[in-house]
């Protein structure tokens, strides 16, 4: 029951309220020290030529949905919109500060955003599937993008605690992932802390007007083919290609 408290500490400190919701009875997966890779090149973000979405509720239900996630997901009840240019309340103070909005929705980054939606689904074994996504003006989108960017690269290592105080250490790298959408970067988040380990997996694409985040985490690293997947499909949904 100690390991369970300790992963759930660290869920909270890692800022994913998905994950924090399902803390039961799982035990962790041992944790694999080996170093992440570096982040690849900054990729710009592509001219906007279509009118973004303005419309909050249609732009949630363009995000994915369960019959999209590998089995055994649960979506968990809407959380309240973040204030723009906020920190998502789940997140835990960071050194460097900055460095507590790696992981929290896109909108948060920049005051702005015509329209704002997430979604987050708890799955087996302390997973989860962190899904948002935020519209924004042709050039407002290529500041955000490229923002976010640059905020990783400050945060490749930094530091915090948990619920109960307990040192947590972040390290963020770089992840290979297939082209997605008009322009796309991955990167993955390795989450650790007195012998635990979270490893998140996340690309951010942009489709038209629109910036989405889609975020895998579990206590083993991630088949980067999920994440591919799960892109791909929220892609097609934003795009207006029909599906589930």
């Amino acid at each position: 029951m100690d390991r369970v408290i300790r992963v759930c500490g660290l869920l909270l400190a890692a800022a994913s309220i998905a994950l924090a919701a399902g803390c039961g009875s799982a035990e962790p997966a041992a944790p694999e020290p080996a170093e992440l890779p570096p982040l690849g090149p900054a990729v710009a973000a592509a001219p906007v030529t279509a009118v973004p979405e303005s419309d909050p509720e249609r732009l949630r239900g363009l995000l994915l949905g369960g019959a999209n996630l590998p089995p055994n997901f649960t979506a968990l009840p809407p959380r309240a919109d973040v204030p723009e240019g906020a920190g998502d309340a789940a997140s835990a103070p960071t050194n460097p500060a900055e460095c507590a909005k790696v992981l929290t929705p896109l909108a948060t980054l920049r005051p702005g955003a015509l329209a704002q939606a997430s979604i987050q689904y708890a799955g087996p074994n302390f997973s989860s599937i962190d899904i948002d996504a935020a519209s924004y003006p042709s050039e407002a989108l290529a500041e955000v993008f490229s923002d976010v960017q640059a905020m990783l690269r400050r945060c490749t290592h930094y530091s915090g605690a948990d619920a109960t105080d307990i040192p947590v250490d972040y390290q963020v790298g770089g992840l290979a992932q297939p082209p997605a959408g008009d322009a796309a970067t991955a990167f993955q988040v390795r989450t650790s802390s007195d012998g635990m380990m979270l490893s998140s997996s996340v690309a951010i694409v942009q489709v038209g007007g629109t910036l989405a985040q889609v975020a895998v985490t579990a206590t083993e690293p991630v088949d980067p083919g999920v994440l591919s997947d799960l892109t791909t499909a929220q892609v097609r949904r934003l795009q207006g290609v029909a599906g589930p």
